[in-house]
């Protein structure tokens, strides 16, 4: 239990079990980072597709997830790269940037709710954890509970239908309709889902904290061993209660020397040994730094072990929406002295802290506290990007305040597209005053803005967030494909990727040298016989292909059709559209 070896990727967790593919996959974090967040899609892809560094398969994986997978972050908390890649613009319809609902909460939850199928067969997953969607490499807890469904109503799957219900009403843009009602739905089907426990627990609780649910978690005890990055006096009270005998304590010297002297005398603090590192180093970067959220606690009847994204701090069980799993098992197995006993190997990576106590934020601390306050307030103002047609190839965007915000009168803030990173404005904060972006390619058509906020120290911060997009162009990720595929070769690929079967025994197409149809080559299945095997097929690919193709033959200059393919493709389109006829 808990042993620091026992490793495990998120993106290896998210993939669907042998034989199933996925249906819907609902993720929560905290931090966001839009490039770490192109990695999800990859999970859910064929094994040919997750093993490459293919750009051409990474695009099409990220494509083809953009109508099963919803990722809810909160607002302030969205970052990119300062050149982001065009493949973000695949990302614009799972991206979801939410606010908690109680005044001064975040939203903290790092989650997963996924559903696969094989046939008429479904099966379930759930991940609680302590990870964000980020690239950090601090280490973290996850919960992985497999799932059935049932005919009936689970009461131990309430909180996690409740969850996912509540998750629309937090955005700060309202989803679209169908995206809300496919959540629904899938909370519906969850709440009849039975987990099986873990190795060694017999029971377990699913706890939804900040969205309106009554908080049963209860952590009285008479051992506790608390593990988590952040730590508040009054935290350390919830978690272990005064009669508690001994309370172990791990986490960041910084937060330990924060609390009171008279905390300090009633736990025994410990943090992670510099010399700890991880022995499965990824190249050359191993883990270091605390970030797991962990609490053990012993009791009469058991060891309970409360694992998720909750902080020991009294915010994250009265303010915040969060999201923990409890298992309940046997004290030699899953109990304080089986998980942190001197002989266990998480012992091993601490050691004894000599906190004090009593430290105080520093002039800057708390100026970076406000900075950071400020642009998460500024983030759960609305926004609305307005595109308006400047000529026949360019485009302007309006970007328009729909709420009055009221930031700090020393703060500069500015807002850019993020296509766009060397062209920004003031930020409108008053409802109806707006911005123009000007002269603008239709692939630099976005949702997306970068807000930057500059206080009187020079200090700044930034984030991502989503606008309300009017105006919107038919075929734009279309264009913005079509620019990622600008050489014969890569269309083939991305064509035979396409068409082919998501199963891992499918071949990759290779272009060049001899094959079946002139000069295109294929390995295994040729681009000939899988064009044909795909006429007439719903869901087949081939209309995702046409327009495709209709954007790049209305390139003139383009050059990046394979020579002879136009009439192989006329033929293979008007076959399709009669067969397809037929079948109406």
């Amino acid at each position: 239990m808990l042993e620091p070896d026992a490793r495990a990727a998120l993106t290896e967790q998210l993939r669907p079990p042998a034989g199933y593919e996925l249906l819907h996959a609902v993720g929560t974090t905290f931090t966001l980072d839009l490039t770490s967040a192109l990695a999800i899609p990859l999970s859910f892809a064929a094994h040919r597709v997750r093993e490459s560094d293919d750009p051409i398969a990474i695009l099409d994986a990220v494509r083809r997830a953009a109508d099963r997978v919803d990722i809810f972050a909160q607002a302030g908390q969205i970052v990119a790269s300062r050149q982001a890649s065009d493949l973000v613009a695949f990302l614009e319809p799972m991206v979801h940037p939410v606010t908690a609902q109680r005044s001064g909460g975040l939203f903290h939850p790092k989650v997963w709710i996924l559903e696969y199928a094989r046939g008429s067969d479904r099966a379930y997953r759930l991940l609680c954890s302590s990870r964000n969607l980020t690239a950090d490499r601090s280490w973290d807890m996850v919960v992985r509970l497999d799932g059935t469904p049932t005919d009936v109503d689970q009461p131990a799957s309430a909180p996690a239908r409740d969850f996912l219900t509540a998750l629309p009403r937090l955005a700060v843009t309202p989803l679209a309709d169908d995206r809300t009602l496919r959540i629904a739905d899938l909370a519906q089907r969850v709440s009849r889902v039975q987990w099986e426990a873990p190795g060694d627990v017999r029971e377990v609780v699913l706890h939804a904290l900040g969205i309106g649910r009554p908080t049963t978690a209860d952590f009285d005890g008479k051992r506790h061993l608390i593990i988590s990055p952040f730590l508040s006096d009054d935290g350390i009270s919830r978690l272990a209660p005064a009669r508690s005998t001994k309370v172990h304590v791990v986490s960041r010297a910084e937060s330990l020397d924060r609390l009171r002297p008279e905390t300090l005398k009633r736990i025994v603090p410990y943090v992670l040994d510099d010399a700890a590192r991880d022995t499965a180093q990824v190249d050359g970067d191993p883990l270091e730094g605390l970030h797991a959220k962990t609490f053990v606690l012993d009791r009469r009847d058991g060891s309970h072990v409360f694992i998720g994204s909750a902080n020991a701090t009294n915010a994250a069980f009265t303010q915040n929406v969060e999201f923990m799993i409890e298992l309940i098992g046997a004290l030699p197995r899953i109990g304080v002295e089986a998980v942190f006993g001197e002989k266990s190997m998480l012992f091993q990576m601490v050691v004894p802290y000599p906190a004090t106590g009593g430290v105080e934020d520093s002039d800057d601390d708390k100026a970076d506290h406000a900075l950071e306050s400020a642009i998460r307030s500024l983030a759960t103002s609305r926004l609305r990007n307005t595109v308006v047609a400047s000529d026949e190839s360019n485009f302007d965007i309006l970007v328009e305040s729909l709420d009055s915000a009221h930031p700090p009168a020393n703060l500069q803030i500015f807002v850019r597209l993020l296509t766009r990173p060397g062209n920004s404005h003031p930020l409108p904060v008053v409802a109806g005053d707006s911005v123009r972006f000007e002269a603008m390619p239709l692939t630099d058509v976005t949702p997306f803005l970068v807000i930057r906020v500059v206080d009187t120290r020079g200090e700044e911060r930034s984030t991502v967030v989503r606008a309300e997009l009017v105006g919107d162009l038919p075929g734009r990720r279309d264009a913005v494909l079509a620019r990622q595929i600008d050489t014969p070769e890569k269309f083939l690929r991305f064509l035979m990727l396409l068409l082919a079967q998501d199963s891992d025994d499918g071949a990759l197409f290779t272009a060049g040298g001899g094959g079946s149809f002139g000069d295109w080559g294929a390995d295994g299945v040729g681009l000939f016989e899988a064009l044909v095997r795909s006429v007439g097929a719903r869901n087949s690919g081939l209309d995702d292909l046409s327009r495709l193709i209709e954007r790049l033959q209305a390139d003139a200059a383009t050059t990046v059709l394979p020579a002879g393919f136009d009439e192989l493709w006329a033929a293979v389109w008007s076959a399709h559209l009669t067969l397809q006829g037929a079948e109406l």
